[in-house]
């Protein structure tokens, strides 16, 4: 059992083995009952020998409980079998120990006693209760370990389950930003615009971002930010004056890290549903800022005639990242969406980390 968790000196090393964990267990026991009886005459020499004399039986019975029945019945939920083979562990022990009391104990200490015949019933039930004592302690502890062991094991599961519940989310994710690009980078080519070149640059740039700075839990506040407005330039250049396009960046960003990947799909989305179906100008308005450690982004955009607020609310992006949230920074967001007759709006407050 690991009572002292760093394990760097050499007292922690000590204090950590089962060896001596186990031995000075029982070295204490000795001692203090030793001393509880030996008031009874003073004879404190005396009650250390009887308390020797008496120890195999009662190492007998913790250890046959503690690493035979607690595994093979206890932790298995067969409780019945456990209580069952537990009495006639503790009968046999106390048996054990009424040979010790006849033939030793009451012979070379106590001459002035009645000997007691061994199958004495009641001092049977004597012996049995007097266990009590010597198995509080060690079964209390091993349960207790036990169920600590089973709530890590527990977090453990739960943890790969997240990580791979985020790596499932993080992966659509990417696809789903790629397709939108080379969609942009399709209609340009299609319009044989020069631009195209520089679409593919700016592509090359996020997908090295992508490929190489996304895979770990979180980056630079700042990269994240250049990621995004390389996204914003893309879009620029495939919309043009269909988009009129507000961006505004504020606060201290150098400090801080956030989840790669987190932002992005929310202004994804203000270009994908105010563009979509409208021949007219679209209006996206974005607002980045820092205020201490708490991250604010306000993606507005105007909301062509005819969308509905469920297909506004929908789509991979926006599904994932709202999941990745509550994993990621659970009770350390809010996230508001309001959907208008004319605009559509999302306001997302998040704490960071330094």
């Amino acid at each position: 059992m690991q009572i002292v968790k760093t394990n760097t000196g050499w007292i922690a090393q000590i204090v950590n083995n089962r060896v001596v964990q186990h031995i000075s267990y029982w070295v204490l026991f000795i001692v203090f009952f030793a001393f509880a009886w030996g008031t009874y005459d003073n004879n404190f020499a005396k009650t250390i020998l009887i308390e020797i004399i008496n120890l195999p039986a009662k190492i007998l019975l913790v250890y046959t409980i503690l690493y035979f029945l607690f595994p093979r019945y206890l932790y298995k939920g067969k409780i019945w079998k456990f209580i069952i083979s537990f009495l006639i562990i503790l009968f046999i022990a106390s048996f054990i120990q009424r040979i010790t009391d006849y033939y030793i104990i009451v012979e070379n200490f106590f001459p002035m006693w009645d000997n007691v015949s061994i199958l004495s019933i009641s001092q049977l039930v004597r012996a049995a209760v007097n266990f009590g004592a010597v198995l509080a302690i060690p079964m209390t502890v091993k349960f207790m370990d036990y169920l600590a062991k089973v709530k890590q094991h527990e977090q453990a599961l739960i943890n790969d389950k997240l990580e791979a519940e985020l790596i499932f989310l993080k992966n659509q994710v990417h696809p789903h930003f790629l397709f939108n690009t080379l969609n942009s980078l399709y209609s340009l080519i299609l319009k044989k615009s020069d631009q195209s070149l520089e679409v593919v640059l700016k592509l090359s740039g996020l997908l090295r971002y992508m490929l190489y700075e996304t895979n770990a839990p979180e980056v630079s506040l700042d990269k994240e930010l250049e990621s995004i407005k390389n996204y914003l330039e893309l879009e620029q250049i495939r919309y043009g004056k269909r988009v009129e396009l507000s961006f505004n960046v504020w606060g201290d960003f150098s400090s801080h890290r956030i989840a790669p990947m987190l932002l992005l799909p929310f202004i994804e989305n203000s270009f994908k549903h105010s563009t979509k179906g409208f021949s007219g100008i679209a209006m996206i308005a974005i607002e980045i800022g820092c205020k201490g450690h708490e991250l604010i982004l306000k993606v507005e955009n105007s909301k062509p005639s005819g969308n509905e607020k469920s297909e506004l609310a929908s789509g991979i992006g926006l599904h994932n990242v709202k999941r990745r949230l509550d994993i990621l920074y659970p009770n350390q967001h809010q996230l508001k969406i309001e959907d208008e007759n004319e605009s559509f709006l999302v306001i997302l407050k998040m704490n960071l980390k330094n």
